[in-house]
């Protein structure tokens, strides 16, 4: 089971909602899949990152926190 913080939860639901893939987020940050996955895990920062996501995907701002 894997274990996102509430961003990545987020992210991952609307990924689902909108069928977009973690590689078509990752290609459209020039970063690795493995890079969006540990962002959305806590294990890495992704502090300029995480605002990019969020618009990409149309997520509330109150998640970025």
């Amino acid at each position: 089971m894997q274990y996102y913080t509430e961003f990545g939860g987020e992210a991952r639901k609307i990924m689902f909602q909108k069928n977009i893939k973690m590689k078509d987020v990752a290609q459209e940050l020039g970063v690795s899949v493995t890079y969006v996955s540990e962002i959305f895990k806590g294990t890495r920062p992704g502090e300029k990152q995480k605002p990019l996501i969020a618009k990409m995907l149309g997520m509330e701002s109150e998640v970025l926190k």
